[in-house]
């Protein structure tokens, strides 16, 4: 896992940015391109690892597709879909899964479709539910209500359905897709309806194709018999989403950007930021294809999200700035999202020690002095880039994982050093905290190998500073001046990078070493039972101090445990327990466990 250093502006700027095409535009037409008899080039698409997962996904269904620099040609069509055995992998992108599924459910074959872990932690029940009332056959195979899937259907009926309008808008958009091709449909909306524009997105977009969807009010939608995909070249719009960073940076640094390839008149719901924006007290103006924004200030404002929550984290970090009261309402999709991004958002503001308060779709955010954090991205894109914002203005941010914004805009941090910030990657540390008999060197000096990193040891290097062992020195000068030089070692270490250090059980003891060594680094706690330690233990040399005054050293280990195990539970950023476990079995464990954190 990498980590990123961001060097804020200086000085407001002046700058002009291109923007990349949209990614949801670029996966709504590659589906619908499928579905189109005749070959469709599409213009200005996004490339990313979400449209890279469609168009894997596409093209092993056989459905030929030419990529080249500035297009997509999709040159076949579902028609050309022969009956057998297709295992399709959609990696995290929901749109490329939900808006394959009922296309699996009218072509041959016996087809799964999966994703990565996080993409199946999120739901699908209520489109499968839709589907199955429409004739299909899917069946979960391994949890209800999610991913992955196993399709044995290929064909669905034309009917009246009713959905629920609560979870997701993509439900919606993927069922008015397939919908011309079965010969038409009515969707009955259950409850409210959120992201009304990705509704309108889609419906904008199949008009494009030919398409017309009738929508009464959010609450029904009719896709009449007798229609077919009709378009040979499709444009994609710039993306708004993208954009909202950006529109942010301006705001929070005073500088005027202007961002091109944006549609003024675009259905996108992320446009909706700007009213935003000028509520805040920033100056909005539209040209031919691009919108500059000239930034004055930032200020506490309430605003219902339910329309665009994928910018609410962004106006969440806008608003640790603004001094007073921001509550953002109607965030209930967040919490299935890439990650609950609701409780991500309050995670990293806590961080950054601004007070944050939040009901089930609310939030609301205490802004005024935030301050410098090391930021967790937690395998989800718009956490990573929200959270750049707050770089751009305030030094000392660090950003874990930051190539996950190859997922949706993997030129993001290229497009924050045109204007100016200063961007820097580096490889954090893993730091193993634990009980002494824990079996922390062993374990780091696997990782060190398996993952090609630095080791390090603590204890070694305090022995080396002091130039005695570690129990002459704690019996001549007593265990207050060893803290004091792990203390100096922990504060040494603190701006090494890419290395697998191997701490001193105490070195939880004291908040500062927590501090310097997270720095640059994750804390993995070794969890190990008192049983487990006494019988590592007994069977080690006599080279290390006693800690305590007690008899046994049964009764040292029980204290010791005792005392300690809630720190090493609050630092921790992982844990990993390690009774009856090889040493094989914890390091890959903790490799797996820091990959899926990502």
């Amino acid at each position: 896992m990498n980590q990123l250093f961001l060097s804020p502006l200086l000085n407001p700027v002046t700058k002009t940015i291109e923007i990349p095409g949209s990614k949801s535009y670029t996966n709504r037409a590659l589906l619908m391109a499928s579905l189109t008899e005749n070959p469709v080039t599409i213009k200005n698409p996004l490339f990313s690892d979400d449209t890279k997962a469609m168009i894997d996904c596409l093209t092993k269904l056989g459905i030929s597709i030419e990529t080249k620099k500035n297009e997509i040609i999709v040159k076949g069509s579902y028609k050309d879909v022969t009956d057998k055995t297709y295992e399709l992998n959609a990696d995290l992108a929901a749109t490329a899964l939900r808006f394959l599924l009922p296309l699996l459910c009218i072509i041959p074959g016996t087809k799964s479709l999966t994703g990565e872990a996080g993409l199946n932690k999120r739901p699908i029940g209520g489109l499968v539910e839709s589907l199955r009332t429409l004739g299909a056959e899917i069946a979960y195979l391994e949890n209800e209500g999610l991913p992955p899937l196993k399709i044995t259907s290929s064909k669905l009926l034309t009917k009246q359905i009713q959905m629920k309008g609560d979870v997701s808008s993509q439900f919606f958009s993927a069922l008015f897709m397939i919908a011309p091709v079965i010969g038409g449909l009515t969707i009955h909306v259950d409850g409210i309806q959120i992201s009304k524009p990705y509704i309108d997105m889609t419906i904008d977009s199949l008009k494009q194709f030919g398409i017309i969807v009738e929508n009464n009010n959010y609450q029904t939608y009719h896709i009449p018999a007798g229609q077919k995909y009709t378009c040979e070249t499709y444009t994609v719009e710039g993306d708004f989403s993208s954009a909202g960073y950006f529109f942010a940076i301006a705001a929070l640094t005073k500088s005027t950007i202007t961002l091109k390839n944006l549609n003024p008149d675009s259905k996108q719901a992320d446009k909706k930021i700007l009213t935003v924006l000028e509520q805040m007290g920033n100056t909005i103006t539209y040209g031919a294809d691009e919108i500059t924004i000239i930034g004055t200030q930032i200020t506490p404002v309430t605003v219902d999200m339910i329309d665009f929550p994928d910018q609410a984290q962004t106006l969440a970090v806008l608003a640790a700035f603004a001094k007073g009261k921001t509550v953002l309402t109607g965030l209930q999709s967040l919490h299935v999202k890439e990650t609950d991004r609701l409780q991500a958002t309050m995670n990293e503001l806590t961080k950054m020690q601004v007070k944050t308060e939040a009901t089930y779709d609310t939030l609301t955010i205490y802004g005024g002095d935030p301050q410098p954090a090391v930021i967790d991205t937690y395998g989800d894109q718009r956490t990573a880039m929200s959270f750049a914002v707050a770089g751009c203005k305030l030094s000392g941010i660090k950003i874990n994982d930051p190539d996950v914004v190859n997922k949706t805009f993997p030129v993001f941090w290229d497009k924050l050093e045109e204007l100016g910030i200063k961007v820097k990657k580096t490889k954090p540390n893993i730091v193993l905290i634990g009980m002494r008999g824990s079996g922390k060197s062993t374990v780091a000096k696997l990782l060190a190998k398996k993952l090609n990193k630095n080791f390090l040891d603590m204890d070694n290097l305090i022995a080396n500073k002091v130039e005695m062992s570690l129990l002459k020195f704690v019996k001549a000068y007593g265990w207050e001046a060893f803290r004091n030089k792990e203390s100096e070692v922990a504060n040494e270490i603190s701006s090494i990078t890419d290395t697998i250090i191997s701490t001193g059980g105490g070195v939880i003891l004291r908040k500062y070493n927590i501090e310097s060594l997270k720095k640059n680094g994750k804390f993995v706690y070794l969890e190990t039972s008192v049983e487990t330690l006494l019988k590592r233990l007994i069977y080690q040399d006599k080279n290390r101090p006693a800690l305590t005054n007690k008899k046994t050293l049964g009764q040292e280990i029980e204290q010791i445990w005792k005392e300690r195990k809630s720190l090493y539970e609050q630092a921790a950023d992982i844990t990993v327990l390690t009774d009856n476990r090889t040493r094989e079995d914890i390091s890959e464990e903790i490799i797996k466990l820091l990959k899926s954190r990502r």
